[in-house]
């Protein structure tokens, strides 16, 4: 063994091990190759997110809106409310128009919204004229609301047919440019037209190319109106040339004779859906205040003139809003019992009507007092009278 020293290989400290870098030189080339990808990917994201924020698609976004106690919106007559106990309240659906491209998929997984095709919102209507709707509607509901409340509370409200509510035009027409959504046509050259009917009849009493003279009052101010000349259209019905105005959509106008005034403020809702809750509320002042059993409740419907309720839209997006405003009651239509009850949770109690005095009944389940209103609707026509052709009304 003598004269052995150890080799470098052999030591466990070698400068073998402990000097050799490891080889970078066949990364780099690599590494600029990552680069030369990752830098156009990015550049297309960043391009892709500014068009996808810049492009709209054909669709609008349905989310829950605002539950609004009515009580601060109806106003009575002084001598006649009464201290409330619990509240009424209205709802609504907010509408996101204009849907961009980047807010698609969140609206898509969110599951308090829901994506409607822009067209079938609107029937492909301009925005004006589909706002000029929505506030016809409105108008219609609040002076079917105070028939149906008074008639509730056993007060006589006559009704006459006042005229054709014009609720959408057709372009092109002769009436588009001299009519607008919510004129309520009341005569023909004189001639009075109080319903849809007559209207059709005194139009149809002259020839295509004809020049007549409409008188033209609004759903709020009926008389003394205005004249509006135009020269009638020519249409060809069932081999037939007939003459036309180019109104497309209509309903009777009714006025209601009123024991005392009601007033309501809409606070810029539109639509026939707070029917149902204008009702309530006005039933609720005027006939003790306790209603609601002191609870919080809310409701959404149309209501007709015979005090029917009829169905609406967005009861998805107004249950939540509601339930979020602290109702624990809910009275939806019939139709859209199922829908509310999906969305609701065990706080919130949700009902079917197809009625006022259906929803009168489950209120007073809960607690509530009908009061005055127990009486019902006097008897004859003062009390149950509907306009001609309602049925057909597009506010109904």
């Amino acid at each position: 063994m003598a004269g052995w020293s150890p080799s470098f290989t052999d030591h466990p400290m070698s400068t073998s091990e402990i000097t050799l870098p490891p080889e970078v030189k066949a990364d780099a080339p690599r590494r600029r190759r990552w680069i030369f990808v990752i830098i156009p990917v990015g550049a297309l994201l960043i391009a892709f997110f500014i068009v996808a924020a810049i492009i709209t698609v054909p669709y609008d976004e349905l989310v829950p809106g605002q539950a609004v106690a009515v009580s601060r919106l109806i106003t009575v007559p002084s001598d006649k409310a009464h201290p409330l106990h619990g509240q009424v309240l209205l709802t609504d659906v907010g509408l996101i128009q204009n849907l961009r491209l980047i807010a698609l998929l969140p609206a898509w997984l969110d599951s308090n919204s829901t994506l409607v095709k822009t067209s079938e919102l609107t029937g492909n209507l301009p925005q004006a004229e589909e706002n000029e709707q929505g506030t016809v509607d409105m108008a219609e509901s609040q002076l079917t609301a105070n028939a149906v409340a008074l008639r509730q509370l056993g007060y006589r409200v006559p009704e006459h047919d006042a005229g054709a509510t014009v609720y959408a035009l057709a372009p092109g027409t002769p009436g588009y440019k001299a009519l607008s959504v919510g004129d309520v046509i009341t005569s023909v050259d004189s001639v009075p037209t109080p319903n849809t009917t007559a209207l059709v009849d005194a139009v149809r009493s002259h020839q295509a190319g004809q020049t007549v003279t409409l008188r033209v009052g609004s759903i709020a101010h009926l008389t003394p109106g205005h004249n509006v000349s135009l020269r009638l259209g020519t249409a060809h019905q069932k081999g037939k040339t007939v003459p036309f105005v180019g109104i497309v959509s209509m309903g009777t106008q009714p006025v209601y004779d009123l024991p005392f005034p009601i007033k309501i403020n809409s606070d810029q809702i539109g639509g026939p859906s707070a029917g149902l809750a204008w009702t309530l509320g006005i039933i609720n002042s005027l006939s003790g205040g306790h209603l609601t059993g002191g609870r919080t409740i809310a409701a959404s419907g149309t209501i007709d003139p015979n005090g029917g309720v009829g169905d609406v839209g967005g009861v998805a997006q107004k249950t939540v809003a509601v339930e979020r405003a602290g109702a624990t009651v809910f009275l939806v239509p019939d139709q859209e019992l199922a829908v509310a009850r999906s969305k609701a949770t065990a706080n919130l109690k949700v009902y079917g009507v197809s009625s006022l005095a259906q929803a009168m009944k489950d209120l007073g389940s809960h607690g509530g007092n009908l009061g005055s209103a127990s009486s019902g609707p006097p008897p004859g026509p003062d009390g149950h009278s509907v306009p001609l052709n309602w049925q057909s009304s597009p506010w109904s």
